[in-house]
């Protein structure tokens, strides 16, 4: 099945251009054109379309009133904005109205790359029921600035931690608060760090972008303040989970980047849980089932809501771009084997870490874990479980 995308732009040349651009893309792609918002919201109206791409300033019906008026009347369709000003997208990013922001003058393969990646995951996961609870929630977060302008800044071939300092430092509460994190007993660090450069060196740019997006993931800010006390032991348990599964892939004798990136899907595996205490309403009764049923909370999901805080969080992580390695552990770290994986991927370093944070045994036990067995021994990897468990003892006794 094609994927159906709207281009908007009040400019028939860009309009053209875009023609050109993506002719090859025809037989992938059912491509309309519009030259206003207006004509944009029509074209949405008689067709089912999946992705809207559209520039911000046009006269009548700007980009920001089209992108707030799809929000509200079809949740379902990616938001995409395509500008020619890094302020307005600057801007734009501090809201929801927009899933993802490229800047002109843009490649094709950007947008076909762009495109590709925030359908890739929402293909995989869409149901009717997921739909309508994330209609039904409204408004999901947006990836955070500062992430992205470091994720921008490391893409380039001269960056440097001077530069990643200053990104950092534009921002002194979030350089505070990363000074703080790094020197708590989840890092271990031999000596107090009391620089951003220091950090930097330490744990490498990858893993400071990453406790970026810990700290405004699981910011005050976003979370109801009846849900305070929870948000914080959620954010410490996925701290932990990130170092665990950071060590077990370090263990396993991965490259770095696969090691960072099992940090980053520690931080973010249960990030669909806080996008259900945005809506106190389901959170409250899924709690409510728990207690009453006395069964555990991923069953209570699926109760209340049908679905699983895993599908939730894969969702927006696949809307956010993120690494399809990422979203696959955040979307099956309760139930691999439905990833049907065959080897060691950090999916495997994201269950077993959480079922070792969560055991609270002294000694070793297997029967007492949450952590499926079969697909240990599916992968051939049930024998390491002691050997891990030895060897991430320091992180899973930090209080």
């Amino acid at each position: 099945m094609k994927i159906n995308i709207v281009f908007v732009d009040d400019e028939q040349d860009v309009i053209s251009g875009y023609k050109r651009m993506l002719f090859s893309m025809r037989k992938e792609w059912e491509m309309h054109f519009a030259l206003s918002g207006k004509e944009a919201l029509e074209i949405i109206e008689k067709s089912k379309i999946d992705v809207l791409i559209t520039d911000m300033r046009m006269p009548f019906m700007d980009g920001a009133e089209l992108l707030n008026t799809v929000k509200n009347k079809y949740p379902e369709i990616i938001r995409i904005v395509l500008s020619g000003y890094q302020d307005e997208v600057k801007i734009l990013r501090s809201t929801t109205t927009a899933h993802q922001f490229l800047l002109k003058p843009c490649t094709a393969q950007k947008i076909k790359d762009t495109i590709e990646r925030v359908l890739s995951f929402r293909n995989k996961l869409e149901n009717q029921k997921l739909i309508e609870v994330i209609n039904g929630i409204g408004e999901l977060p947006s990836i955070p600035d500062i992430y992205l302008k470091l994720e921008e800044e490391m893409n380039k071939q001269d960056f440097s931690f001077e530069k990643i300092k200053k990104i950092i430092s534009g921002d002194p509460g979030m350089t505070v608060k990363i000074l703080q994190t790094v020197n708590s007993g989840f890092f271990g660090m031999p000596r107090e760090i009391t620089d951003l450069l220091q950090a930097l060196n330490f744990l490498g740019i990858n893993i400071v972008k990453s406790i970026v997006l810990y700290l405004q993931t699981f910011s005050k800010d976003n979370i109801p303040a009846k849900y305070t006390n929870y948000s914080q032991k959620l954010g410490e348990h996925s701290l932990k989970v990130a170092n665990i599964a950071k060590r077990i892939a370090f263990l396993e004798k991965k490259n770095k980047k696969e090691i960072d990136n099992s940090f980053t899907s520690g931080i973010l595996h249960d990030i669909g849980k806080l996008i259900l205490l945005t809506k106190p309403d389901i959170f409250d009764e899924i709690i409510h089932v728990v207690s009453s049923k006395n069964i555990d909370y991923n069953q209570a999901e699926e109760e209340v809501i049908g679905i699983s805080h895993q599908t939730i969080g894969a969702y927006l992580l696949g809307i956010w771009g993120l690494p399809n390695s990422i979203i696959d552990a955040t979307a099956y770290h309760h139930n691999p084997m439905e990833s049907r994986t065959d080897s060691f991927t950090i999916l495997t370093a994201i269950h077993v870490a959480n079922g070792f944070e969560l055991c609270k045994e002294a000694e070793f036990n297997e029967s007492k874990m949450i952590i499926d067995l079969n697909y240990l021994e599916y992968i051939n990897l049930k024998h390491k479980l002691p050997y891990w468990w030895k060897e991430s003892y320091s992180i899973r006794e930090i209080q």
